[in-house]
């Protein structure tokens, strides 16, 4: 389990996605209402998916941040011999 916190537009987007299924369950005979422990269950996947995404990103800025430095590296000239530290 991670510890990224979950933005509230993520927790609007589940509640959103629960009232359109509860409204169909009364609307429809073949849909069954979501209870507590379905509608938690949501709310944690949608926050497992959000962190996952979330630590993709750190990596992947976390890269970028490595190459910028290898690139500025590279671009310093070489020291000779001769040279001091």
């Amino acid at each position: 389990m991670s510890n990224v916190p979950v933005p509230d537009d993520v927790v609007q987007v589940v509640e959103q996605y629960v009232e359109g299924e509860l409204s169909d369950a009364v609307k429809f005979d073949n849909r069954a209402p979501l209870d507590e422990s379905g509608i938690w269950s949501l709310h944690r996947l949608a926050a497992n998916i959000y962190a996952k995404g979330f630590e993709a990103g750190t990596r992947v800025e976390g890269e970028r941040q490595r190459q910028v430095q290898r690139r500025a590296r590279d671009q310093r000239p070489a020291r000779t011999k001769d040279e001091a530290p």
